[in-house]
């Protein structure tokens, strides 16, 4: 996304380079679906697929579009693809991520220096390539804050820790930039859970640097937090949660669309919550697998904490779900930065715990990166 042109260049990279070999894979080794399908979170998630395409059934146009069923294929590609990632070169996944870190850290510093040579009151920073809003290319900057943050809390190596602690504050630095405070609730409670499986003394600095961080912030620019006020979250979530009183149980289907008039001039289409998303669209019963493949992410990643992988993939999840406490809507999308809040984090933990059963998974403490 960084250098992509378009979402649907995206989406044509993300099929040809991953989506499309994973189901090959899966065609030539079909043995594996019985592994993916033993991974509560694959079957979770594969629930979730199948009641949001049977809800195409009672969505509101008379000609249902089908061709949406598409869609959810394309995430579950992601679990699959993963997974087996993880089975038969389990050693690439740590450089493979460090690299696509890196490759972030480079264009955000290209995003950055003329964003401050040329900053102006009020004015917040977007980025290139396919980053269209300020809000939705913060997710990818916390993404990676998040990756770096871990790396300082849990590497030993000095010289990482030296490298991991300036990228780490260059994607902060972006986020700020941004001007969205919602992902700064995200990184906040991705630092509290990293207190609670880490534990050492590391983590509470980055807990006491954090809340000095914050009140230095609000000491020098009050008027961060509060000169947007609620952005009209409030009042979107309260006709929101009227919508979904109309159907509570099974929502208004896949297809449905979603109007919301605060009094803009033009309507917002989504609910600015991940829940109320699924609630609207897929209803409480669908609500239930989703609920289920984020709990069981975080209490299977608690229960291997010792696990480095596990600690940053679970961090990853903590600061998806921090992030989409008043943002997003969509259930399921073709690849864009929604992934990054919760797929992505949840296929590395669902691949994580299948690798992790079959012994495959080094059990190491938190001493290496």
């Amino acid at each position: 996304m960084f250098f992509l042109e378009s979402r649907s260049a995206l989406t044509s990279f993300y099929l040809g380079l991953f989506g499309i070999p994973s189901l090959l894979m899966l065609c030539l080794r079909p043995r594996e679906i019985k592994t993916l399908l033993g991974e509560p979170i694959i079957a979770g998630f594969l629930a979730l697929c199948i009641w949001l395409c049977l809800s195409l059934l009672w969505s509101p146009p008379e000609n249902p579009d089908f061709g949406m069923m598409k869609i959810p294929l394309q995430p579950l590609m992601l679990f699959a693809g993963c997974a087996m990632l993880l089975q038969y070169r389990s050693e690439a996944l740590k450089p493979l991520m460090f690299c696509a870190a890196i490759i972030a850290l480079v264009a955000t510093i290209s995003y950055l220096v003329p964003f401050i040579k040329n900053y102006a009151p009020n004015q917040r920073m977007i980025g290139g390539g396919a980053f269209t809003n300020p809000l939705l290319s913060s997710h990818l900057f916390g993404f990676f804050c998040i990756y770096w943050l871990c790396l300082c809390i849990s590497s030993q190596r000095l010289s990482t820790l030296w490298f991991s602690v300036p990228a780490m504050a260059v994607m902060l630095v972006a986020v700020l930039a941004t001007g969205s405070r919602t992902p700064l609730v995200a990184i906040a409670l991705s630092i509290v859970w990293l207190s609670i499986v880490s534990r050492n003394r590391r983590a509470l600095a980055m807990i006491a640097g954090m809340l000095l961080g914050s009140a230095v912030v609000l000491l020098l620019f009050p008027e961060m937090l509060g000169d947007r006020g609620s952005s009209h979250r409030l009042q979107i979530w309260q006709i929101a949660l009227e919508r979904i009183a109309e159907h509570p149980w099974i929502g208004h289907g896949y297809d449905s669309e979603l109007r919301i008039d605060v009094g803009m001039g033009s309507p917002f289409v989504e609910p600015h919550s991940f829940s109320l998303g699924v609630l609207y669209y897929i209803g409480i019963i669908g609500m239930i697998p989703w609920a289920f493949v984020l709990v069981w992410g975080l209490l299977s990643s608690y229960r291997q904490r010792l696990q480095p992988l596990f600690v940053l993939a679970s961090t990853l999840l903590v600061y998806g779900i921090g992030a989409g406490l008043a943002e997003g809507g969509a259930v399921l999308t073709r690849p864009r930065e929604h992934w990054f809040l919760l797929w992505i984090p949840l296929a590395l933990i669902a691949a994580l715990n299948i690798v992790n059963r079959r012994g495959q998974l080094a059990k190491t403490r938190q001493t290496q990166t």
